[in-house]
C-alpha cells in the first residue's frame, strides 16, 4: 500500500516542475514544445532524453528510461517511491502528513535522512567559524585570498579541535551512533566511543547537483604531518568518483560556455570564482575519471584540465589521453607556470590571465606531442622516427584505443597527421603496425545490449498498444471503447495490467496519466506509460486510430471465438454451439464493416 495518502502524492507532483527538476541534474535545451538532453542512465553521446513540460514526463528514446518526477528521482538518486515523494515535498515546502497512521519504517536510513544529518552538521560548522573558537580558521581563510563574501556564499565552516562537537550533539538528541557514522560525520573506537571524523579543519561543504550538502572536505591549517585535505568517507550519499566540487554553483556558466574547467583543490575553484572564472570545478581527492567526464558532458562540450606544470600534471595529461579517446568530448590540457597552483596564479595575475591560459590550451593529444616534439630539434632522422613512434605507441597502447571503432581511428589519425605534418594514410598504417607489435590482450568485448522490451518496441500495428496510446493522450475517448472491449481482451500481460488500471480510472471518471505514474504499485510500468504517452502524442489522429485498433481487436476476438466454436461443433457432432455463437456475434457487430461480417458469419465447412 502507498506510504503516503493519494491526495498528498498528487499535491507534491503538481507542485513539481519536471523541467526544473531534471534541469538541476543535466543541461536541457528547448526543442519545439519539449526539452532534450543527454540521458544520465546510459553512456549517451547525443541528446536522447526528451522532457515534456506539458505532460510532466521524461523519456529516453535510446535506453527506454522514462517516468514522472518521482520516477526520475528514484532512478537517478536510487530512492524508493516514498523517499522520492518526501524529497520533493520538502523541496516544495509541503508539510508531511501526520506519521501516526503510517507503518513503521524499515531499519536503516534513506539518503534523505543522511543528507538531513549532514546539513545539520554544516550549520554547526558555519556557526563554529563565526565563533571565538573559529577565529584562527577565519584568519587562515582570509590569508589564503578568500573574501568574507565568498566564505559566506560557499558555506565554509570550521571543525573545532575537539573530539565531540558532532558526536556529543548527536548523543544529546538521541541520534543512534550508526546513523552519524553512516553520514560520514563520526567514527567509533574499539571500546564503542563515538568521536568526530573532522577536527581542527577549515570545512568546505560538498554538494550534489541539486545543491544538497552530501559531504565535506576539511583543510588542515597547520604544517604538522597529516593529510592536507581530508574528505568525508564514501557513503550512500557520497561517491567521490562520480561527484565534482562546485558543480552546483558552476553549472549555469558551464552550460553557457559549453566548457568545464577541472582543477584539483577547493581553493583552486573558489579563488577563480572570485575573479570571474566561474565555469570551474574540482575533483575530490582522486584523478579525473570517465564517470567525471560523463557527468560533465551533460553540461559541456569540452573539458579543460588545469594542473600544475609538474610531474603530477604530466601524469594527469597521460590519463586525459584515455579520456579523450573514451569519451566523445574534447579534452584539453592547460598548465600553470611552475611553482604556482591555479589559486596562486589568479591572486598574482588575475582572472583574465587565467582565462587566456585556458583559451590557448591544446587538446590532450597536442599537449602530449608538444612534450615529445621539443626533443626533435636536436635529433637525427633515426631518433626523430623513434620519438614519433614513441608518441604513437603511447596512443595505441592506451587502454581505450582498442575500444574505439575504425572510423574514429581514421579521424584520430588525420588529426595527428595534421599535428605532426605527415600523411594521414601513412600515419594510420603505422599506428596499425605499432598496435600489432604491442600484442596486448584484446580489448574486452562490450557486453551485448540488453534485448529490447517487446512491449516498449511493439510495432505501430499493435492494436492493444495503440488503444492505450490514445486513451492516455485523449481520455475523453474512453467511452468510445469501454462498451466494446475490456482488459481481458489484451494478450500482452503488461499491457493488460495497465489496461485494468486505465479502465478502473476511466469508469470512475478519473482517467489522468499522472494518476498512473504516481501510483506506487505501477512504478515498474512507468517506462511503458511514458513510452505510450510520447508515441501517441507524436502519432496523433486519435479518433481514427482508436476506431481502427478497436475494430482489429474485435475482429481478432470474433475469429478466435468462431474457431473455438468450430472445434466444439466437430467434437460433439452438432452445430448448436456455432449457431449460439453467431447469434451473440450479431448483437456485437455494429462496429464491424461488411467484409468483417461476411468473414465471421460464413458457415464453416466441416471436413
Amino acid at each position: 500500500m502507498a506510504f503516503f495518502p493519494d491526495y498528498f502524492v498528487q499535491q507534491v507532483l503538481t507542485s513539481t516542475d519536471i523541467v526544473d527538476l531534471i534541469g538541476r541534474y543535466l543541461a536541457l535545451k528547448k526543442k519545439g514544445r519539449e526539452f532534450v538532453g543527454l540521458c544520465p542512465f546510459h553512456n549517451d553521446n547525443k541528446p536522447s532524453m526528451c522532457v515534456s513540460p506539458v505532460k510532466q514526463i521524461f523519456k529516453c528514446f535510446s535506453c527506454g528510461a522514462g517516468g514522472d518526477a518521482f520516477g526520475f528521482l528514484m532512478k537517478y538518486e536510487k530512492l524508493s517511491f516514498p523517499e522520492a515523494v518526501r524529497f520533493l515535498a520538502e523541496q516544495a515546502n509541503i508539510p508531511i502528513p501526520d506519521d501516526a497512521d503510517r507503518p513503521a519504517p524499515q531499519p536503516g536510513m534513506s539518503k534523505n535522512d543522511l543528507a538531513s544529518l549532514v546539513e545539520r552538521a554544516q550549520t554547526i560548522y558555519v556557526k563554529q567559524l563565526a565563533s571565538d573558537a573559529g577565529k584562527g580558521a577565519l584568519e587562515y581563510a582570509l590569508s589564503r585570498g578568500l573574501t568574507e563574501e565568498s566564505i559566506a556564499t560557499y558555506g565554509l565552516g570550521y571543525a573545532p579541535d575537539r573530539w565531540d562537537t558532532i558526536a556529543a550533539g548527536a548523543t544529546r538528541q538521541g541520534i543512534p551512533a550508526e546513523r552519524v557514522i553512516a553520514a560520514g560525520l563520526c567514527k567509533q573506537s574499539d571500546n564503542g566511543r563515538l568521536y568526530d571524523y573532522f577536527r581542527e579543519r577549515l570545512m568546505f561543504p560538498i554538494h550534489d547537483q541539486t545543491g544538497r550538502v552530501v559531504a565535506f572536505g576539511g583543510r588542515a591549517m597547520s604544517e604538522e604531518e597529516r593529510a592536507k585535505y581530508l574528505n568525508s568517507p564514501e557513503s550512500a550519499l557520497f561517491d567521490k568518483s562520480s561527484l565534482v566540487y562546485g558543480l552546483h554553483f558552476s553549472r549555469e556558466e558551464i552550460v553557457k560556455r559549453k566548457q568545464a574547467i577541472v582543477v584539483e583543490g577547493y581553493l583552486d575553484v573558489l579563488i577563480p570564482h572570485q575573479a570571474g572564472v566561474t565555469n570551474i570545478v574540482a575533483t575530490l581527492g582522486t584523478s579525473l575519471t570517465d564517470r567525471h567526464v560523463r557527468l560533465l558532458s551533460r553540461y559541456a562540450e569540452e573539458v579543460v584540465l588545469l594542473f600544475d606544470a609538474d610531474e603530477a600534471g604530466a601524469k594527469a595529461a597521460e590519463r586525459a589521453l584515455e579520456l579523450f579517446l573514451a569519451q566523445k568530448i574534447n579534452v584539453r590540457v592547460a598548465t600553470i607556470p611552475a611553482g604556482k597552483d591555479p589559486a596562486d596564479y589568479v591572486l598574482s595575475h588575475g582572472g583574465e590571465a587565467l582565462r587566456t591560459l585556458i583559451d590557448e590550451a591544446p587538446d590532450a593529444l597536442e599537449y602530449l606531442w608538444q612534450k615529445r616534439s621539443a626533443q626533435l630539434a636536436d635529433a637525427n632522422p633515426a631518433q626523430q622516427q623513434q620519438i614519433v613512434d614513441g608518441f604513437l605507441t603511447t596512443i595505441v597502447s592506451s587502454g581505450m584505443y582498442g575500444a574505439i571503432d575504425e572510423t574514429r581511428r581514421s579521424s584520430l589519425a588525420q588529426h595527428i597527421a595534421h599535428m605532426i605534418n605527415v600523411s594521414s594514410v601513412d600515419l594510420h598504417s603505422r599506428m596499425k603496425q605499432l598496435g600489432r607489435k604491442i600484442r596486448r590482450p584484446a580489448a574486452q568485448a562490450a557486453p551485448a545490449p540488453t534485448a529490447p522490451n517487446p512491449t516498449l518496441d511493439a510495432t505501430s500495428g499493435n492494436p492493444e498498444r495503440l488503444i492505450l496510446e490514445v486513451l492516455l493522450n485523449e481520455p475523453d475517448l474512453f467511452d468510445d471503447v469501454v462498451e466494446k472491449i475490456d482488459p481481458a481482451d489484451f494478450r500482452d500481460a503488461m499491457l493488460r495490467v495497465l489496461a485494468e488500471h486505465i479502465w478502473k480510472l476511466g469508469l470512475a471518471g478519473k482517467l489522468f496519466p499522472e494518476l498512473l505514474l504516481a501510483d506506487e504499485s505501477l512504478v515498474s510500468l512507468s517506462e511503458i506509460v511514458t513510452g505510450l504517452l510520447f508515441a501517441g502524442s507524436q502519432r496523433g489522429n486519435f479518433k481514427e486510430t482508436l476506431d481502427d485498433a478497436t475494430a482489429k481487436i474485435l475482429d481478432r476476438k470474433h475469429r478466435e471465438e468462431t474457431e473455438q466454436a468450430k472445434r466444439e461443433s466437430i467434437s460433439d457432432g452438432s452445430d448448436e454451439s456455432l449457431r449460439a455463437l453467431q447469434n451473440r456475434l450479431r448483437e456485437r457487430s455494429g462496429s464491424m464493416d461488411d467484409k468483417q461480417k461476411r468473414d465471421v458469419f460464413r458457415r464453416p465447412k466441416i471436413q
